[in-house]
């Protein structure tokens, strides 16, 4: 059952309310939430749109819904604080604060906090994830040389979403590379990644977790059995510490802490771009 419903409004793609308002939710771990999207209400008449909407939610629901949102836009803004929800602006919480202490008046310009603020660092992380999407599952070991970051891992584990993460957001080339049973069996990383120690860097996870992401994958063969997911994150953490290679376990992580942790225990300085 849906204790509350929730809309993020932004006049672009909304990627920040949604973001921020989804951490701010994760607080309230005992209430159930349905979240509505309504990017790109750049105009008064989409505003209109935006709140009739909120309202139908509010009169449907039996309660007004918590509305997240980026508008630069004050008409906007408006015609959505006017409707029958609870508005939480962020850039007006936010803005008007800096604006104090910079002495300086922002432009509320549309858009513009998806803006390409350094080109330079914009083209350092498409350039990382043009090698991340090359080097994905161990294709293209080749380049390697090229490599910041080398995450391994059994299947599962959250090496591809880590490596694309910290790409796109940090601009770090990071390759990632799979342990397949026969490297488990040997109980050796292949000589093509054992050339990278220095680069290397482990996900793990608990069993019961990856056999129900197996499982929701392919559950068949002894690809999902529990059995076979303690052997292999057995001897992928054995490998780690013998190899002195740092590891994360993934299992109550998010992408966003996956990718801090390594960040951190790496000392890779890397500004989010």
């Amino acid at each position: 059952m849906v204790d509350r419903f929730i809309f993020t409004v932004s006049d672009r793609t909304g990627i920040t309310a949604e973001s921020l308002g989804v951490t701010l939710l994760c607080h309230f771990p005992n209430l159930e939430f349905k979240t509505v999207p309504l990017p790109f209400v750049d105009t008064p008449e989409k505003a209109r749109d935006a709140a009739r909407k909120i309202n139908e939610s509010s009169e449907k629901n039996g309660g007004p819904p918590l509305i997240f949102a980026t508008l630069a836009d004050d008409e906007i803004r408006e015609i959505i604080a006017a409707s029958n929800g609870v508005l939480f602006d962020l850039f007006d919480h936010f803005l008007a604060p800096l604006e104090k202490e910079l002495g300086l008046e922002s432009e509320h310009s549309v858009g513009s906090s998806h803006g390409v603020l350094n080109p330079n660092k914009y083209t350092a992380r498409i350039a990382a994830l043009n090698f991340t999407m090359r080097s994905d599952d161990g294709m293209n070991a080749v380049d390697y040389d090229h490599a910041e970051l080398i995450i391994i891992g059994v299947s599962r584990t959250a090496k591809t979403p880590t490596s694309l993460y910290l790409a796109l957001h940090y601009g770090v080339s990071a390759a990632n590379f799979p342990l397949l049973e026969d490297d488990l069996e040997r109980a050796r990383l292949q000589d093509k990644i054992i050339r990278h120690r220095k680069k290397l860097f482990g996900l793990t996870i608990d069993p019961a977790r990856l056999r129900k992401i197996r499982q929701a994958r392919y559950d068949k063969g002894r690809y999902a059995q529990l059995r076979q997911c303690e052997y292999e994150v057995a001897q992928a953490e054995a490998m780690y510490r013998r190899e002195r290679i740092p590891f994360v376990n993934t299992t109550a992580k998010s992408v966003e802490e996956i990718a801090a942790t390594i960040l951190h225990k790496i000392n890779l300085n890397r500004d989010l771009m």
